[in-house]
């Protein structure tokens, strides 16, 4: 799902761009394995380019230039998700003129083999090893000019929506965590005695079994509901909109943080036991972190959560 993040920009009604489609989705579909990657956060801002609500695009510094029939783009990335030395094609957010704010913010496709594309060493991480992260330098890139999302406006506007996406995902990978965690819990209480009987029989094990079985249930909840508003525009309004983006938010916020509970709590009961690699609940604890710190992090979650449900005019 990840790798096709960056095809959501013009692969999805009603703002489809059938030239690019035509050009990138076979790539996807083939018999190779095709990685794509959407490249967002700068060094100098964080998650600002997240933060459209407030900044607006304005404090984005990858550049792109329009020279002929082609763009031109200069500018460093960090941390995006599938960077690391694994990514066929780049979803890069960069802007045309910083002080246009969201007009002037683009969304141009690169291909990582594209001359002036240069890509770091991955990251070292306490988790989420899956996901290689790496600096991402583009050095005078050219690429044809048909290759930007939609144009003027209308990038800022559909890319709301990957964040959107991004925010239920979020609640996803935060379901599954909880969820498997409470499956080798389940299975560590009903087989460790302690006392004379299960540990699940123990009181004060129950208090925090019922908490992981109540985050297991609510979270769950929680993920459909977000996936249903993003299904049913016609009924919760479109996907893209301040509404849907903090309300999506919050879910990600509030499943993210169960995981990181959840995991915490499953390590305590488990012991030295939970923090062996010979049970998964270590990684999970290593892995539900990331959930809390990407896409501007629980910060960045709570800050646009109070901006729409409070109205407020300075955050």
């Amino acid at each position: 799902m990840v790798s096709l993040w960056p095809m959501v920009m013009i692969a999805v009604e009603p703002h489809k761009n059938e030239r690019l489609i035509e050009e990138f989705a076979p790539k996807f579909c083939g018999e190779e394995l095709y990685v794509g990657c959407n490249a967002m956060t700068e060094p100098q801002g964080g998650s600002d380019i997240e933060n459209l609500g407030a900044m607006k695009g304005r404090t984005i510094r990858t550049i792109a230039r329009l020279e002929g029939d082609e763009w031109v783009i200069k500018g460093h990335k960090i941390w995006p998700t599938n960077s690391g030395r694994i990514a066929d094609l780049f979803g890069v957010v960069c802007t045309t003129n910083p002080s246009a704010g969201e007009e002037g913010m683009a969304y141009i496709y690169v291909p990582a083999d594209a001359e002036g594309v240069r890509v770091g060493e991955p990251y070292q991480k306490a988790g989420m090893a899956a996901d290689m992260n790496t600096d991402i330098w583009f050095e005078e890139v050219r690429v044809p000019a048909y290759y930007r999302a939609h144009g003027p406006g209308l990038d800022a506007k559909y890319f709301r929506e990957l964040i959107t996406i991004a925010n239920i995902a979020t609640a996803g990978f935060s379901v599954g965590v909880i969820k498997d965690t409470y499956e080798i819990l389940k299975k560590w209480v009903d087989e460790r005695v302690v006392a004379g009987k299960p540990l699940k029989e123990h009181s004060i094990s129950a208090v925090n079994l019922s908490e992981i079985a109540t985050a297991a249930e609510i979270c769950t909840h929680a993920l459909y509901m977000a996936a249903r508003m993003y299904d049913r525009p016609e009924i919760y309004g479109e996907p893209w909109s301040e509404k849907i983006v903090a309300k999506t938010r919050a879910v990600s916020l509030f499943c993210s943080d169960q995981a990181v509970h959840c995991t915490n709590r499953a390590m305590e009961l488990m012991g030295s036991y939970g923090y062996s690699r010979e049970f998964d609940v270590e990684k999970h604890w290593r892995d539900s972190k990331m959930l809390t710190l990407w896409m501007g992090g629980r910060q960045l979650d709570m800050i646009e959560i109070t901006r729409y449900f409070y109205e407020c005019k300075t955050i």
